[in-house]
């Protein structure tokens, strides 16, 4: 009987040893597992950080709300008189205007017609021709005629780089298929080719100093349609739409 007691005292002395060693194991392999848990989570939390940290560099600084920049105005014919000087006389008055900008000057009529008619005949002596220039040629003319040295042209730009360029608080000069402007002011149908000066923004409305009316001084467009609108002329002004994009900008 002893025996038998001494024998049933081991076997429950050998479950109460393998009990504990099998929940001392269990434990030991939750403990693995949480530790890997953990790991996972860190991992994947310097992950993410990284990533953060890449999109960051890449955010370009934040422009204004709106931008607005004191240009002197001019129409094309200060005085009215459309005739066919003034009629193709859009990126003189466009070149006038960003050039006594630079130089801190106002414009009245009577400068401006002068300044139109001067510059008028000086292409006509240098070039042979005034009318419908492209964006490189207005550019090279306001560094031979009014010293502009900082005049570059820029091509094949979005919508929002003219945003990005206005809030350097300088004005920009746009070649464009003038009758996508539908500007109500213009006579009807409006020019095929025309230029016209940027000088601000508010949100996606675009500010101009318009010389194809008498009201286009601040007048606003809004940005789809300028953007649309803008075409450096290809050399033929009923294929105006097919031109490059392209806006002379102040360095």
């Amino acid at each position: 009987m002893t025996k038998f007691y001494k024998s049933l005292a081991l076997i429950f002395f050998i479950a109460i040893l393998f009990g504990g060693f099998f929940v001392l194991f269990n434990r030991k392999k939750q403990v693995a597992v949480e530790k890997n848990k953990i790991k996972i989570v860190e991992e994947k939390k310097l992950a993410i950080l990284s990533e953060d940290k890449v999109e960051e560099s890449n955010i370009e600084p934040n422009i204004p709300a709106k931008i607005s920049i004191s240009v002197p105005f001019t129409s094309q014919a200060p005085f009215g008189k459309w005739d066919i000087y003034h009629e193709e006389a859009c990126e003189e008055a466009s070149l006038i205007m960003l050039a006594y900008f630079a130089k801190g000057k106002n414009l009245t009529p009577e400068i401006a017609e002068e300044e139109i008619q001067n510059l008028i005949a000086y292409e006509i002596k240098t070039a042979g021709k005034y009318k419908d220039s492209v964006a490189q040629e207005l550019a090279d003319l306001g560094e031979k005629y009014y010293g502009l040295k900082n005049l570059k042209v820029v091509y094949d730009f979005t919508a929002e780089d003219l945003k990005k360029y206005l809030a350097k608080g300088k004005p920009i000069i746009v070649p464009a298929a003038g009758r996508m402007l539908k500007n109500p002011n213009f006579k009807s149908p409006g020019p095929l080719y025309h230029n016209l000066v940027l000088t601000g923004y508010d949100g996606d409305i675009i500010i101009t100093n318009d010389p194809g009316t008498k009201k286009g001084e601040n007048y606003r467009y809004n940005i789809k349609i300028i953007y649309n609108a803008i075409h450096d002329f290809p050399g033929d002004k009923t294929k105006i739409e097919i031109g490059r994009k392209a806006m002379i900008v102040v360095e």
